[in-house]
This record gives structure tokens, sequence and C-alpha cells, in this order.
């Protein structure tokens, strides 16, 4: 068992070699030297550094035969002198240091041409090296020189010729011999193998040198090849270039391969590729000429035999040099470099050749078939061209041939196809698939994955700046493909998430497209994953660049999905297969998204998912403007942008769209998106209208199972299968949402009645425990509206029913009191129910008057609930209703008026409002021109019925008792009251005078005294004011002139009668003044007296008459003021205390039996 070892272990040949040795059974041991990790493997142990240099120190001792197919490239080592390093300098050492580690046996693979006098760099290094490993001691040394290297291939080649000559001739020495070297690559790797264990085993000797070198010109260090002489040999320079041109003219491929390799002295590569590129026919075969071309570029021409071949030079051989010169001068030779080659494009002269001569082939023939066969060869040499050939060629082949080969309207030239750019390069690629052919849908998916995403590999250099190549062409090693779906990472699609790749175009034209070929959308949703599931024809994977950077896909990702979003809302269609594809849109977003599944459309309303009330609002969106296809793929749109909030709201406008379907009003995506954001509720209610008259057929009636399904549709339109909130009374957030619930129910009501389902209508809305069964924080307004509105909605049927009518008061009372607060004892809020167990429910008014600041302003509405609850029959000692008849119910509803006025009263002067009060009083208890009468004494005063409630105030008892209470009113402030306010306090006590039982005059007349005396003590002191100013006005100041005209002045005093004269004042006021008892008493003085006197003797007169009649009163009243004179000015609290005076003189009398002046006898009274 032989121990080998191996460098260059990783290249072409090297890689080949080490799986050779791998299989072999006579290896057991391989060392092998690498910069990086290998695969684990039992027989091969690595020895890995990084710097070559350190291999030769680590060379193991043991190995009997060394392998070196070492060597690189002047562009990947950056220059000759780089590369020699390697190639030369490396090499040896380690040559030299498996010597000295006891190795026998050393087998270098060189390169043909491989010569020391050789005047081109590379051929001159290897030759170098050739001796230098020579000159070390081992037993054998075996070099290889292969001319071009070329990988496994499966298809045939025009160099299939050459080989088939080389394996005949190998052939004719032995079949064994023909079968090891006949696969390329790893053909000259078994050969090398061969070779050395041959060497180890003593069979070098049984090996041919000859054969040897007809073995792909492998050829051991003893063999030269002698290759005779030819009369080109003796050509000129021009003759020579004129005969290449000759050949070249002629197609005759075979005798350039055996003449240019010759004349490398007058035919350089770049003459013979120019020659070529311009005088070889174009609608030759590449087969025939790439690997000749190949060899010509890379200056390795394969040492063959071409004995067989003879190259004619009678074509130029006779032409003298001179003009052979001249006409050398004349040649137009196209330029290797094609017209427009973008500057970072690679100096290689195959690749140069190859793209100028695809240019050529297609605009010269228009055989665009020949391309590939051309350019493939080569790809390995550059990624430029390959990116050229996948982004140029590939799409433009597969369109023109294999995909639309029929189609003469999408020839186009290679040229004209490569200057696409952005927009219109995407339409010219889906032009076919998009014209609404037959099978669009499935070829949408396969032209974008075969047509777009080649295209989309780039090669310019704007896309190369895009696709993160920098400018040397180099990139970061491919990294590896996940399979499956790749997922879509969710982030929203920001501003800088525009990439301004090409790709985003196609999101533009899928949106666009959307608009009226949403079919066509949806298949290419479903079946393409994104930018990174295209076709490139596996052209990529030998490629060190990747396709897209992880960071750009990641963006372009997220678009992709946007464009799906985007495409729901710009589809124009209303029919139930444009909602189908749409849901499966959704479907394919939540596999891409990794989301939860959308349900089944079918599936009911009940089940189907709910979406959080903040997705329900386009916050962003201020117009119409923003569902316009060019606005959808706009960063950060609140529709589209990938999240969990949009998606939960296009399942809603899908879902909304399945259910307007379903009730015979199709409705497009787009069109369901304007109705939930932008339509006003007036739009929505008409939509409604609209499909609840399409549901109503004439002639047929619909059973109530069907109303309820649609219904529970119709409901779900509304609000989403989402709750109400407090901050959204009567909104609800769903396509309809804008309509007023009550709105909503009262349309359903209408539908019902004219389908005739009572029974339906009076089941989901007249249940009975509906009213009371209402939470505190369900009494809002508008919740009570709905059932007004619903309640109205049956007025029609019900015009006579007295109980129709009580519940439609009490909901509308109920409905007005919503709109206050009111809290009930120990906190409790007020409910509905509150008002039916209530035994006095206008109590509630009080305490709506107490809690709500102000509120008795609003007295109509608060009287307006007072009738209403009235109107429902709740009586004061039970809390149901009961029926009352037409007059019982006017006289009660005046009644509560007067007791909520009262009310409202007592409330205003709590607060400090005495005018509102005032007011009340005068307008509504006392209308003006009218005084009350005062109640039949001969009956008991319903005051002391024990029998009523104690809240119980009868008429003239809210009468007389509201203006006692404002008349004695004294405000909560300091300030003393203006006589104005006086006087009203004092009409105001005069009129509780009038109107009061007898038990309440005492307390009413000792308020009224307070209220006279406060009068008269402001008119004085008035008038002190007034007499002080007028002294002030007479008297001059001492020591001074008069300061008014006509004065008297005695010895410079004014005379003391003037000074002293008193002012005539009333008797009264002059007792009063002055202290003295003899002046006479005024009526007022003598009232007060005799107030007096009658409350000292009222205890024994309880069974006496106490008051007079009403005659009585008005004569006295009559007479009070016919007494005053025409032309004085009556006030009237003179008036109001005459008459009090002249009754209190009356009833003095009928107690002493005095007759009365008119000589009339009092009345008999029933006391």
């Amino acid at each position: 068992m032989a121990a080998v070892a191996l460098v260059g272990a990783t290249g072409l040949v090297g890689s080949h070699i080490l799986s050779t040795l791998k299989r072999s059974s006579a290896v057991d041991k391989i060392w092998t030297f690498t910069r990086k990790e290998t695969p684990a493997d039992p027989k091969v142990i690595p020895i890995i550094a990084k710097d070559g240099t350190e291999w030769t120190q680590q060379y193991p001792v043991g190995s009997e035969i060394f392998f070196s197919a070492l060597g690189t490239t002047r562009a990947a080592a950056g220059g000759f002198e780089n590369q020699k390093k390697i190639d030369y300098d490396l090499n040896l050492e380690l040559a030299k240091a498996a010597r000295a580690a006891g190795s026998k046996i050393y087998v270098l693979i060189s390169s043909s041409g491989a010569s020391t006098s050789s005047r081109f760099g590379y051929p001159k290094m290897k030759g170098e090296l050739e001796e230098a490993v020579k000159a070390i001691d081992f037993d054998h040394v075996v070099i290889l020189r292969p001319g071009l290297i070329v990988g496994s291939r499966s298809e045939s080649r025009a160099a299939e010729f050459v080989l088939r000559k080389i394996a005949g001739a190998a052939g004719a020495v032995s079949n064994k011999l023909k079968d090891f070297w006949a696969q390329d690559d790893e053909v000259i790797a078994r050969a090398a193998v061969s070779a050395g264990l041959a060497c180890l085993n003593g069979q070098e000797k049984d090996r041919d040198p000859r054969t040897l070198r007809c073995l792909l010109t492998l050829t051991l260090i003893q063999t030269d090849k002698d290759t005779g002489s030819m009369d080109y040999k003796d050509l000129t320079q021009a003759q020579c270039v004129l005969l290449a041109v000759h050949l070249a003219s002629e197609s005759n491929i075979r005798a350039l391969h055996s003449f240019t390799p010759n004349r490398t002295d007058a035919l350089d590569a770049e003459l013979v590729l120019r020659i070529l590129l311009t005088y070889l026919p174009e609608a030759v075969d590449p087969r025939e000429y790439v690997d000749y071309v190949a060899e010509v570029a890379s200056r390795l021409y394969l040492d063959v035999d071409r004995e067989d071949v003879e190259v004619n030079t009678s074509p130029v051989k006779d032409i003298p040099d001179d003009i052979a010169q001249k006409r050398v001068r004349k040649l137009h030779l196209q330029h290797l470099q094609p017209p427009a080659f973008p500057p970072y494009a690679p100096k290689d002269l195959a690749v140069r050749f190859v793209c100028h001569r695809a240019y050529r082939i297609d605009s010269e023939t228009g055989l665009l078939h020949l391309v590939p066969s051309l350019v493939e060869p080569f790809l390995d040499r550059h990624d430029y061209l390959r990116t050229w050939y996948v982004a140029v060629c590939l799409p433009l082949l597969r369109m023109q041939i294999d995909y639309y080969p029929e189609d003469e309207a999408l020839a186009m030239s290679l040229r004209d196809f490569e200057n696409l750019t952005g927009r219109e390069g995407v339409d010219v690629l889906l032009r076919k698939s998009s014209q609404g052919q037959k099978d669009s849908s499935s070829d949408i998916c396969r032209d974008i994955k075969g047509l777009v995403g080649p295209w989309m590999y780039g090669h310019t250099d704007r896309k190369r700046r895009k696709l993160g190549h920098n400018e040397n062409g180099e990139s970061d090693p491919m990294e590896s493909a996940t399979e499956g779906v790749r997922k879509i990472s969710l982030g929203g699609v920001k501003p800088e998430d525009k990439t301004g790749h090409d790709w985003e175009y196609v999101y533009s034209w899928m949106v666009l497209h959307a608009a009226d070929q949403f079919d066509l959308i949806s298949a290419l949703v479903d079946g393409w994953d994104g930018p990174g599931d295209v076709d490139l024809g596996g052209f990529d994977r030998a490629s060190n660049r990747t396709y897209l950077p992880e960071d750009v896909q990641t963006k372009l990702e997220l678009q992709y999905a946007q464009a799906a979003f985007a495409g729901c809302y710009a589809a124009k269609a209303d029919t139930p297969e444009t909602v189908e594809q749409a849901h499966a849109v959704l479907a394919r977003l939540a596999e891409l998204l990794d989301f939860i599944p959308p349900p089944d459309l079918a599936t009911s309303v009940e089940s189907l998912p709910k979406i959080e009330r903040h997705a329900i609002l386009l916050d962003q969106s201020q117009s119409v403007a923003d569902l316009l296809p060019e606005a959808l793929l706009r960063p950060e749109h609140p529709l589209t942008t990938p999240k969990m909030a949009t998606y939960m709201l296009l399942q809603m406008m899908v879902y909304s769209a399945y259910q307007f379907a379903g009730l015979g009003y199709p409705f497009s995506l787009v069109n369901v998106a304007k109705l939930h954001f932008y339509a006003t509720s007036e739009e929505q209610l008409d939509v409604l209208q609209k499909i609840l008259r399409g549901l109503v057929k004439p002639g047929e009636r619909r059973d109530d199972t069907q109303w309820l399904a649609d219904r529970a549709k119709l409901l779900w339109l509304w609000n989403w299968g989402i709750e109400q909130e407090p901050d959204h009374p009567g909104e609800g957030p769903g396509t309809l949402g804008k309509i007023r619930k009550e709105e909503f129910e009262q349309e359903m009501l209408k539908v019902f009645a004219r389908n005739g389902s009572y029974q339906l209508a009076a089941r989901l809305y007249l249940t009975s425990d509906i009213y009371e069964s209402l939470s505190g924080e369900q009494v809002e307004h508008a919740v009570l509206a709905i059932a007004m509105e619903s309640l109205l909605a049956f007025e029609p049927y019900f015009k006579q029913s007295v109980r129709y009518r009580q519940a439609k008061a009490l909901v509308a009372a109920t409905h007005a009191l919503s709109y206050y607060s009111l809290t009930l004892q120990h906190g409790v809020p007020f409910q509905p129910v509150s008002i039916r167990v209530s035994k006095d429910p206008l109590s509630l008014i009080s305490k709506v008057l107490e809690q709500n600041p102000r509120s008795f302003d609003k007295l109509e509405d608060l009287i307006g609930i007072a009738r209403n609850l009235v109107s429902a029959g709740l009586s004061e000692s039970e809390g149901v209703s009961h029926e009352l008849n037409a007059d019982q119910l006017v006289v009660d509803q005046k009644n509560a008026e007067r007791r909520v006025t009262f009310m409202a009263i007592q409330q205003a002067l709590e607060e400090d409002d005495f005018e509102t009060a005032y007011s009340y009083i005068v307008n509504r208890l006392t209308p003006s021109g009218e005084v009350p009468e005062k109640p039949n004494n001969r009956k008991e005063h319903k005051r002391n019925k024990s029998t009523r409630s104690q809240n119980t105030i009868d008429y003239d008892d809210i009468s007389w008792r509201a203006a006692f209470l404002a008349g004695r009113y004294r405000p909560q402030t300091s300030t003393p009251p203006t006589l104005r306010r006086l006087e009203q306090r004092t009409e105001l006590l005069s009129l509780a005078l009038l109107l009061a039982p007898t038990s309440a005059l005492t307390e009413i007349l000792a308020a009224w005294r307070r209220c006279e005396e406060e009068t008269t003590s402001l008119q004085a002191a008035q008038q002190q004011e007034e007499a002080e100013f007028d002294d002030r006005a007479d008297k001059r100041l001492s020591g001074g002139s008069s300061a008014l005209p006509g004065n008297f002045i005695v010895s410079g005093e004014q005379p003391e009668l003037i000074l002293n004269q008193k002012r005539r004042e009333m008797g009264r006021m002059g007792a009063a003044r002055n202290g003295k008892d003899d002046t006479p008493l005024s009526m007022f003085d003598l009232t007060r007296s005799a107030a007096r006197a009658f409350s000292n003797t009222a205890a024994s007169l309880q069974t006496a008459p106490q008051q007079r009649s009403s005659d009585e009163f008005n004569r006295s009243m009559e007479e009070s003021t016919s007494s005053l004179g025409s032309d004085e000015r009556v006030r009237k609290r003179d008036m109001v205390a005459n008459a009090v005076t002249g009754g209190l003189a009356s009833g003095i009398g009928w107690v002493l039996g005095a007759t009365p002046a008119n000589g009339q006898q009092p009345h008999a009274q029933d006391r």
C-alpha cells in the first residue's frame, strides 16, 4: 500500500487526482496541502495552512509519491510576479521538501508549450520549473503537459473530432490505454495517478514514450516532439495573415488549427481572433471552432500529429511581400471589443471575441439559436460573461425560441434587447402573458421565473452596483439556498426599503394589471415565491457571485408582499371568481408571511376572525386617491404595508365582498374599501336599502330562517363582529358601520313589515326584558334612540293601542333622562327599571336637578319628561303602569308640569338664581292677568290628608309655597338687597298671602313684615341720603359766598327758619324719626298692631270663621284701590297692604259683631 502527498487538491485537476487516489486500492494514506478545510475522509490527512510557505516545514515523512497540481492564473494572483511565486517558487520548494522527506517519485502537472526558450512568460516559467525539478534527485519525475484543460461535458463539441483522432492513435497501441485517458480533466488526473503508481511499481519501462506523448500531449520528460517542417514556415508575416484570412473565409478550421500554432511569430492570438471574427462566416456552427478559439485565446495549442491536415499555401505563396503588406493594410478587421462594451468588462480575449461574435451572429444571420453553443463553453472564464449570457441571451432565447416561437411581434435583436431598461424591459418580457390569452394565467409564473428572473440577473454598471458587485467584479461567495418556501420577514415597507431595483417595476406591473386581469395576478402570486424564485438555467451554480444580496432580497420580498396586497385593492371586477381569487391571495400571503391561513369563504359570519379596532382606520388617508393603483405601493401605506393589522383588514375586505355577493349586491374589493373608508352614512344607508329592496321580491315571501341569516350577514357588515365601544355609541367598525344602529334596525323593521314577518320582528325587537335589562353603562341616549326608532316603525300598526302609547312615552322619557347624569342612593347608577319600580317617578326629576348644575334652565325638557312619565301610566302610589282616561290624563299632566316647575324654582334658589325662580313663578305658576283661586276652605286641605304621600303637593299648595319660598329668599352673599329685589319679594309674599291656607298666614305675614321693614329701612336710608344731598346744596360753606344766586344772607349766615325748617314727611315716618307717641298712626302701623292682636287670639278662634269669601276679598280689593286718587301713583305693595288691612279689619269686626260699613251682612261660612 502506497502513501502519497498532494498539493493543489482543490483545483480542477487536483480534485480529480484526490478522488482517484481515494478510490485506488493501492493507496492507503494521502496527505493534502490546503488553505481551508476539506471534507473528512479516512484516507486523507489534511495539512492546513493559510500561508503556503509553511507547507515546506510540515511536509510529512513517509510519502512515496508527491503529486503537484499547484497553479494559479495571473489575474487571480494579481500579476505575473505573484503568479511566479506560486507556480515556480512554491512548487520548487515543495519538491525539495518532498525529496528531503524521502519521496521517490514526483508527478508534476505542467503546461503544453513549456520551454525555457519560449518567448512568452508563462510557458517559459513552466519550462524552467521542469528543468529545476529534474535537477532534484528523484528516482522518477513524471511531467504531464496538458493543453486546454476542459471539465466534464454532457454535450458533444467540435473538439470531439480531435479527441477521436487521438483515441484512434492511442487505440492502435492499446485499448486499455484508450479507456484510460478518454475523459477531459478526470482523464488527466487518472493519467497522473496511473503514471505515478506505475513508476512506484517498476512498470515505467512498459510505457512507450510515444504513447504518452499522444495522450493529450501528456509526455514524459524523456520525449520531445519533432514537428517536422512545412511550407508555411517560409511564408512572410503578411502572407501568413492573408493565408489565415483565406482559411477563415473558407471556414477551414482544421487548417487554421494546424497553421496558426506554428506561426505564432506572425499570428498573435488577438490577430487570429480578429480574423475569425471578421471573415469566418457567422452561419458556421460554433461547435466547430470554440475549442480552437479557446486554444488561441489561452495560447495553449493541442500538440497533436496533424500530418493528415495539409495547409494549402498556394493562394498566398506567390504574392510578393510588399503587395501582401498592402493587402493586409486594406483589411478591415473587426475589433475584439464589441461596441458599447462597458469599461468594467474584462480584458480577456476569449470573452470579448465571444460577446462580439454573438452580436454578429444575431445581427448578420438572425440565427440566435447558435449563440448558446458559442458562449456556454466559455462561461467559466469570467463572471462578466456568465452574467451577460444569463441576463441578455438566456431570456431572449427563451422568449423567441422556447416559449413563443410563432410570435413574430416578439422578434428583437440581441443588442436592442440588451438596451432595454426598467419598465420597458418588464413590459416586453411579459407582453405575451398579459395579452389575455387562454393559457396566460399558467404562463405568467413561467415567464416571471424564466424570462424576467434571468433578465434581473443584470449586466450593466447600475445593475452591478445594485446587486452588490464591486469594481473588480469580485463578490462574496454564494450562500447556500434554503429549501422550501422562503418566509418573508415582517417589518413594513419604509422609504429606505425602495432599492431602485428593476423588480420594483414588476410590482408596479402587477398592480397595474390587477385592475382588469386579477386572475393573472392571482395565478402569479400563487405560483411565485418572490425575487429569489427564478430559473437561471443552472448557469449561476458555478458562479462565485450571489444573485441578490440578502438585505436587498429581504427588501424586495417585502415589496412583493405589498404588491400582492395592492393587487387585491386594485381589482375592479365584482365577480364571485374575483373574490375567490382574492381569498387565494390571502392564503398565499399567509404562507409567505407565516400567518394563520384564513377560514374558508363559506364560513358562517359568527366564525369569521375578528379584527382589532385600531386596524379599521385609514390613518394617513385624506382622499380616495390613496386607493389609486399608483398610490398603493407607497412606502408605509396603511392598507398595503405587509403586517398583521393590514392582513386582517384585507381579510375583512375579502369577506365583506363575499357577503355582499351573497346578498345579491356584488362589490369589487376596491369599491368595498371605498365604501368603508370614504362613503358617508347616507351613502352606506342607500346601499343597505338597495340590498334590502333586492331581498324582497314581489309575490315571494321569504321565511324567517332566510331573514335571520341575511340579517346576521348585514349585522356583520355593520360591525365585523366587534363589540361596540362607549366612545363610539351607535356606530360600527364594519363596512356599513357609519349607519347609526337605530337607522339600521329601522330599515330591518321596515323590510320585515313589507315581507309580513311580524313574528320575527316581535321576537327580535319586542322581548319583555329588553328595556329592564339595560345596564347603567348601556343607558346611552343612542341605545334608547334605537328603541324609540323601533317603536316608531310599529306605529302605523298600533294606532289605537294604549299600551303602545304608554311604551312609547316611557321610552321617550327614559331617552330624555339619559342625557343627564343621575345616580341613585348608595351610588347606584340610574337604570330604566328604576322608573318602573319607583313609587313616585317624578321625584327622579328632583334628583336630576340636584345632580346637574343649572339643569333648571331646561325646564321645557324636564316638563316633557314629566308629561311622558304621566302618559306612561305610572302612578305615584304604584310602580306599575295603569290606564288613564283622557280627562284625567290632562289633569295629571298639568299637575306634573306645575310640580316640576316648583322643583325647578326650588333648585334655582338653591343655586342662588332668584331671577329665574321669580320668572318661573310669575310666568308659569301665575300667568299674566290671572290670579289663581284659593282652595275652598269648606274642604279639608290636602296637606292634612293622611292617605296622601308627603311628597304630594296639590295645585294651590304649589303656587303659594313657590311664592312664599321665593319671597323669603335671602342671597348667600353679604351684599345688601336692592329696592327692586325687595319689591319682588314683597310681591311674591303678597301673592302667597292671597293663596295660602289660614294655618300658613302667620308665617307668611312674619316674612312679609320683615321684608317690609327692610324696604322701609332702605327707603329711609335713601331719603336720608337725598336730604343730606339737598342740605349740602342749600348750605353755603362757612365764610364763603352763597352757592346759589338770589339767596339771603343775614350777617353772613342763612336765616334760622330756613336752616331748621322741617320737610313734610309721612306721619308714621315722622313719628318714628322723632319718637313722639301722639303722632297719628298710618294704615300699615295699624295693620301691624292688628296682626299682633289677631295672632294672640287665634287659638281661641279655631271654630270661628277665619277667612272671608272670595267676593268679600274682591270687594275689599276694589274699595282699597278706589280710595286712591286717580292721579296718584299707586304702588303695588301699598295696594296689597291696604287689602290686607281691610281684610283684617273685617275679620275683627266680624268677631265683635259689628255691622260692615256698607250695610251688607257677611256671608255665612261653614268653617
